[in-house]
């Protein structure tokens, strides 16, 4: 079962798993087919129980999740709806393997020129971050006390159909509508990594057999000036626009590199998508 199938990750977990002809039901809080409706911070705990208890998964996704809003929302998306969904996992399908869907914010700053893995100290900036630490504990606890449970702390996810929450996204939907692109400040560096790679992730975790490490990097373990990135689009567009970025609005954290040597090692998972290519895939599903 995918929670969050609607979203940019979950809807790309979704398709891998069709591609690859392996049952699955997605659930998204939106009605989106062919998507059955799940709000994980509003529904009855015996409708999820439910949903759950009806189709007894062997695995549990959960890529539900916001990345702005106000701390209320934040505070429903990343850790209200994970005590929810862990609470009717916990009664209805104890057996499962609970894959949850972490964030590189959870970690905040790295220093520069260095690779930040699975022991590192978290210490998120903002809410974003510390609402993503929040719910990642909570599945935690639950690994240390049995479960079969993981926290993937994703970095910065780019590719085809990235929502504008992304910088990505910004960028394409500014040089798509007018001439200037407003971004906040793009003197940081992020470890981007495609939504592909991200979903072969997802999948080798949720088929891999025997016990993993509680906690897993998802990310190329290269870290890029988000102001090459932006700057890469704009050469691809061929449009004459103009990017103006605001060093007072910072974009989180200056530095993040991930460490993914203990991904490799225990499933054999590495990025595939290079940089360039996954820049270019995004431009040209946006014409």
């Amino acid at each position: 079962m995918v929670f969050g199938a609607g979203g940019f990750l979950g809807a790309r977990i979704c398709a891998l798993l069709a591609d690859r002809g392996i049952e699955y039901r997605g659930l998204s809080r939106t009605r989106s087919e062919p998507f059955r409706r799940c709000d994980l911070t509003s529904m009855h705990p015996y409708a999820l129980d439910t949903q759950i208890g009806m189709y007894k998964p062997t695995v549990i996704v959960n890529a539900v999740g916001a990345t702005l809003g106000e701390p209320a929302d934040l505070v429903g998306a990343n850790v209200i709806a994970v005590a929810a969904l862990l609470n009717s996992v916990r009664d209805n399908a104890g057996h499962a393997r609970f894959v949850q869907l972490g964030s590189a914010a959870e970690y905040g700053a790295g220093q520069h020129g260095t690779s930040l893995d699975e022991q590192t100290p978290p210490r998120p900036l903002g809410p974003y971050g510390i609402t993503k630490l929040a719910g990642s504990e909570l599945v935690l606890r639950a690994q240390r006390a049995g479960w079969d449970a993981v926290v993937l702390r994703i970095f910065d996810v780019i590719g085809p159909g990235a929502p504008e929450s992304t910088l990505t996204g910004r960028v394409i939907r500014d040089l798509r509508s007018r001439q200037l692109i407003e971004v906040g400040s793009l003197d940081v560096w992020r470890d981007f990594v495609d939504v592909r790679d991200v979903a072969e992730a997802v999948l080798a975790v949720a088929l891999a057999d025997g016990k993993l490490p509680p906690v897993l990097n998802v990310g190329t373990g290269r870290a890029t000036l988000a102001r090459d990135v932006a700057g890469q689009l704009f050469e691809r567009s061929g449009q004459p626009a103009r990017i103006v970025d605001d060093d007072q609005t910072a974009l989180g954290a200056a530095w993040q590199q991930a460490d993914i040597t203990l991904i490799g090692e225990t499933l054999g998972w590495s990025p595939k998508v290079a940089l360039d290519q996954s820049l270019a895939d995004s431009w040209s599903e946006s014409v």
